[in-house]
């Protein structure tokens, strides 16, 4: 990259984020992938499992959710689901995304809180399908009743969540609002279950940024005093 100020931009936008993947790359070498490359071998074999009728069934029975079903089945099935590829998302785009945003959550975040943050997003997606098909037409979170027949599947809302609260979290801004605005658009021209599930997830990410912000502002408050009453050397 010779043009300086084009350095300069990548450098604001994605420097953080990048030195902080490349000390935990470095510090713990293929290892500090592990989630992900499980996580991209579980979606290569759960879509290679459901190209065959008998596999379809069982993928069904242990991965898809419905909002139509009960909630205990629903949450039994729920850990699984995340990693069955939705139907209208090929499966090499759904690896890609995995690979990009939880490859990048886990060398940033750590692989325990990437997969906590894709699971509370996923949940909080999957929860508002159910809460929405059951409010009436005209309530500001209404959805079709058609969506309660759709299968929910895949790991899409997950990597939105992540996309943006990595994003925010390691001062790429101007991505973080990119990952808003790309999501928010495709929902209004796509108007499909998957977007407002995805919508829902950014929301979710939102508000784990302002929790997470919350709960430093006392820590950098603490510091911030302890370094001003410190004793000069003298």
């Amino acid at each position: 990259m010779n043009n300086p100020g084009i350095r300069r931009a990548a450098e604001s936008e994605w420097g953080l984020l990048y030195r902080r993947a490349r000390a935990r790359l470095r510090a713990r070498g293929a290892a500090a992938l592990t989630l992900t490359v499980v996580s991209s071998c579980l979606v290569l074999l759960f879509a290679a499992v459901d190209e065959f009728p008998s596999g379809a069934a069982f993928v069904s029975r242990i991965g898809v959710v419905r909002a139509t079903e009960p909630w205990d089945v629903a949450l039994l099935r729920f850990p699984v689901s995340i990693f069955v590829p939705a139907i209208h998302l090929p499966c090499w785009t759904a690896v890609f995304l995995v690979v990009l945003a939880f490859g990048t959550a886990e060398l940033t975040l750590g692989p325990w809180r990437t997969l906590a943050v894709g699971y509370t997003c996923s949940l909080v997606g999957t929860c508002y399908a159910r809460f929405g098909v059951s409010r009436p037409p005209g309530h500001l979170l209404h959805l079709p009743a058609a969506f309660a027949q759709v299968r929910d599947t895949g790991p899409s809302a997950a990597v939105a969540g992540l996309g943006l609260l990595v994003a925010w979290r390691f001062g790429a801004r101007w991505t973080a609002l990119g990952v808003v605005l790309l999501t928010a658009a495709t929902t209004a021209v796509d108007p499909e279950l998957a977007g407002y599930e995805h919508m829902a997830a950014l929301v979710t990410a939102a508000l784990l940024l302002l929790a997470d912000g919350v709960a430093r502002r006392p820590a950098a408050r603490g510091a911030h005093g302890s370094a001003a009453v410190a004793p000069r050397p003298r």
